[in-house]
């Protein structure tokens, strides 16, 4: 299984965040981290979620992607896997919060 991390932009909604986790548990994926918080100071009603996920399969994890992406309160969804400064600026606040 590969992990894969999932940053999102969504609207601050009522229930956004479960409608999100219910698709990843429909395509049952294996949540390993999740992080919530305000994007940017100055917009209050956009949060970005982090997600990392065990994946088996690439084909339906850009399946996932997609839908996700249609979903009414996204704005917009992107594969950070690559991208190894999120990744350690997560590690980061979990040392600091151990």
């Amino acid at each position: 299984m590969k992990k894969r991390m999932v940053t999102t932009l969504v609207h601050n909604q009522n229930g956004i965040l479960s409608r999100l986790m219910g698709l990843f548990h429909k395509h049952q994926y294996r949540i390993e981290s999740l992080a919530v918080a305000v994007a940017y100071p100055e917009l209050k009603d956009v949060s970005k979620m982090s997600v990392i996920l065990e994946v088996e399969d690439d084909h339906k994890f850009l399946q996932l992607v997609k839908q996700v992406n249609k979903q009414v309160d996204v704005l917009f969804v992107t594969d950070v896997t690559d991208a190894q400064v999120i990744e350690r600026e997560l590690n980061m606040v979990k040392k600091l919060l151990v």
